[in-house]
């Protein structure tokens, strides 16, 4: 027994290092195959910035018909579907953002999840399709993240009044505004702020009191 141990030890030395070799060539293809695929979205990025938005967009797609990271896929997908929101592609828009929500389950990653369910949920906010923006937001807030998710609970509340205003339930729609503009105030989120503003003017516009609408827009 002795003799066949020391066989076996001596095997397992000279295979150890072999194994650890591919194993580290693996990890290193992985690592330059990320590299890759940021150095690439960052192109496009560039390319959108320079108002060159086809390239752009040509990089993008690229990226997602060859890249293996489930991490900078959603990095894509979320350039994608910003790009198309912009563009008012709002079918593309969704196309994307169910993508997106496909490989944040495949990462069981909480955080990716509550981005992908705030896009989709402002997806089917740009088709006017209210309730699914609700019930995305819903999902959203009850996610259980880290502090990154809970950033986020101040854009899906602005969404989420959009939507209540979209179907004239205004005193939700209100408390919604309510809430995003405070995780704006403690946050310090200005851009936020500004959205949530111009939400409040075009929800006073609705009830025709003017002076509150003019006070939100102008500020």
């Amino acid at each position: 027994m002795g003799k066949d141990l020391l066989s076996w030890s001596s095997t397992e030395s000279q295979t150890t290092p072999k194994r650890m070799n591919i194993f580290m060539r693996h990890l290193l293809v992985a690592e330059m195959g990320q590299d890759q695929t940021k150095q690439q979205v960052e192109k496009g990025l560039k390319l959108y910035q320079a108002n060159q938005t086809d390239k752009a967009l040509h990089v993008w797609i690229k990226v997602l018909e060859k890249t293996s990271d489930p991490g900078g896929k959603f990095r894509v997908l979320g350039c994608l579907i910003t790009a198309h929101s912009e563009m008012g592609k709002y079918k593309e828009m969704l196309k994307y953002a169910l993508a997106q929500i496909d490989t944040a389950r495949e990462m069981e990653d909480p955080d990716y999840l509550t981005e992908g369910y705030l896009n989709l949920a402002r997806s089917n906010e740009k088709l006017c399709d209210f309730q699914k923006t609700v019930s995305y937001c819903k999902t959203c807030l009850n996610m259980q993240g880290t502090t990154v998710s809970l950033q986020l609970n101040g854009q899906v509340c602005l969404s989420m009044g959009n939507a209540f205003l979209g179907v004239s339930v205004f005193q939700k729609a209100l408390e919604s505004y309510e809430k995003a503009l405070r995780y704006a105030h403690n946050n310090d989120d200005k851009m936020l702020e500004s959205r949530v503003c111009c939400s409040l003017g075009n929800f006073y516009i609705q009830l025709k009191d003017y002076e509150k609408a003019l006070f939100f827009l102008c500020k």
